[in-house]
């Protein structure tokens, strides 16, 4: 620390920890040292020290997780809601990531009473299930279970590592308007191991109903969320 300098102590550290993330020093997922250790390494105050991580938390460059320590910020699926309906792998892009999928299972089943209402099908009508882990920059975000309507058959013989909504595009059938719903749900024991998260972690769950230009029902989607991997802002 340069203490003739006219930059504070506080600024001079944050800058630090800034300079150790862009050099791969610390990685995404990290946790960088306690406040003890960095008052000791950098021969500063405590109090020098937390300025300085409260500036990089309010960035949201480094993240505090109460009982833990304090962790280098991991890359999110940033959504800007805008009334308009787009894709897991636009969203990836548009945040400067890059998507992938790991496909879990996909394959024919008979629609359930909630499922069938929620798709526009009779209860007992063959419908296609796919369950795929979505990722940004090979880390998981979302477990997603997404139910189709028999005219999507096409999407099983598609890769299901990439966009559905590509393929959907392909066979002109415009994903263009959704219904959403949000609640938080406790991640399950596969949900956590699938997700890379603790169980019983406070997770974001995601329903969605999407319909085509033409106002038929394309899908109906549950995608549990780890929150620590996705920020949603809506715009209204």
């Amino acid at each position: 620390m340069r203490r003739n300098s006219v930059v504070p102590l506080y600024q001079q550290l944050a800058n630090t920890i800034r300079q150790q993330i862009a050099d791969n020093d610390l990685r995404p997922g990290d946790r960088i040292l306690t406040e003890a250790e960095l008052s000791e390494k950098f021969e500063v105050s405590r109090i020098t020290v937390r300025k300085a991580i409260d500036q990089l938390v309010e960035e949201d460059v480094v993240v505090r997780k109460q009982g833990i320590g304090t962790f280098v910020e991991e890359k999110k699926v940033h959504r800007v809601m805008r009334n308009q309906v787009i894709s897991f792998t636009e969203m990836c892009q548009l945040s400067g990531g890059v998507p992938s999928s790991e496909l879990i299972s996909a394959g024919w089943i008979k629609a359930d009473a909630s499922v069938g209402n929620h798709l526009g099908v009779a209860p007992q009508e063959r419908i296609i299930k796919i369950v795929r882990v979505r990722k940004i920059d090979g880390l998981p975000v979302m477990l997603e279970t997404s139910y189709y309507p028999q005219r999507a058959a096409f999407l099983l013989q598609e890769n299901l590592t990439g966009s559905t909504y590509q393929a959907f595009r392909a066979h002109d059938l415009i994903p263009s308007h959704g219904k959403k719903t949000f609640e938080i749900c406790k991640a399950t024991a596969k949900e956590a191991a699938l997700l890379d998260t603790a169980r019983n972690q406070p997770l974001l769950l995601q329903e969605d109903t999407v319909t085509d230009q033409n106002g038929e029902i394309l899908h109906y989607t549950k995608l549990v969320i780890n929150s620590d991997r996705y920020r949603l802002t809506v715009i209204t």
